[in-house]
């Protein structure tokens, strides 16, 4: 018998052989490689540092300065290179020691001052900064911007405003056109409370939610998801909430959150305007973002895949968009 003629009679005997080798062969390699996976998982789990308590609320690397805002001192740092500026506002709450060892905004201002000189401020009566006996109102929060700017003998800079920090750098930019090259927006929105004119906004009731779960940690699954819990634990965790604000200052910073509505404003931003969003943020949902951009004329949106809402260490794109506004 040839070669031919038993191949041809053994044809299903010799698929079988086939079929198995392709099987086995695929399950070999997945399982090499879901091996190999793990191996590297535990690699990073095993390099995981955890951060302590102590560590994030320890001095800032960077040295610490105070302009004076109708005599409210203000608590500011720069870093990175000399031109050009961005001047960030902060969040819902901000202290500068803090941010500077908190992995998400710390690697978030470094990717930044990779091409900028990165101003970072306290807001009065937070971190840093003097403390009041109320919350700021929204003009003294848009002249801690220009006080900032001032001191420093920053003429012109890009302006970014992070969550909070949004509706102030709207209204500065609204308001000093001639001093604001761009104005980045990132995981923010003109107004926070949802309103019969402003079905998009956060109910009342999930925002007076943050005052009573204010530092029992459950936020962290919504501010910081990305920060690995071997690396911050809860317990660490609640303690940062702790330190940066008591239930006392979360209600007056609520109460401030209920009041800002900068939608009337949007059109006549002049400048570029970058509006940067995570797909799920959970605590600004991207619905806002995208509003945003629709009512900020020559505005550009840029959605980002993931439930981060301020953490920018890991979006490649979104900081390769930043620097391309900032250096033209």
């Amino acid at each position: 018998m040839g070669l031919s003629e038993w191949i041809s009679n053994n044809e299903g005997l010799l698929n079988g052989i086939a079929a198995f080798v392709v099987i086995f062969g695929f399950l070999g390699a997945l399982s090499r490689s879901l091996l190999t996976n793990m191996r590297e998982r535990k690699k990073e789990v095993k390099k995981a540092r955890k951060i302590t308590l102590a560590e994030i609320s320890s001095p800032s690397p960077y040295p610490i300065q105070f302009a004076k805002s109708d005599g409210v001192k203000i608590a500011f740092s720069t870093f990175g290179i000399d031109e050009p500026t961005l001047i960030v506002t902060p969040g819902i709450i901000s202290n500068l020691h803090v941010t500077s060892h908190l992995p998400p905004i710390k690697e978030t201002m470094n990717a930044l001052s990779q091409f900028s000189k990165v101003i970072n401020f306290d807001k009065r009566g937070q971190g840093l900064s003097d403390p009041t006996s109320e919350v700021a109102t929204m003009t003294e929060r848009v002249s801690d911007i220009a006080c900032i700017a001032d001191h420093t003998n920053t003429d012109r800079f890009f302006l970014m405003g992070i969550s909070e920090g949004g509706p102030m750098s709207i209204k500065y930019a609204v308001e000093n056109p001639s001093r604001v090259s761009g104005l980045i927006l990132f995981g923010t929105t003109a107004k926070f409370v949802r309103t019969d004119d402003y079905p998009l906004g956060i109910s009342d009731k999930a925002i007076e939610s943050l005052i009573s779960a204010w530092g029992s940690g459950s936020g962290r699954d919504v501010f910081f998801p990305s920060i690995s819990r071997e690396v911050i634990d809860d317990d660490t965790y609640k303690g940062i909430e702790k330190l940066l604000a008591d239930k006392r200052s979360m209600a007056q910073i609520v109460s401030y959150m209920r009041t800002l509505d900068v939608r009337p404003i949007l059109n006549k931003i002049q400048c570029p305007t970058l509006v940067i969003h995570f797909t799920g943020d959970l605590a600004v949902p991207i619905r806002m973002g995208r509003y945003l951009a629709d009512n900020i004329p020559n505005s550009k949106f840029i959605e980002i895949a993931g439930v981060d809402h301020c953490d920018l260490g890991n979006a490649p794109d979104a900081i390769s968009e930043i620097k391309l506004m900032l250096t033209g």
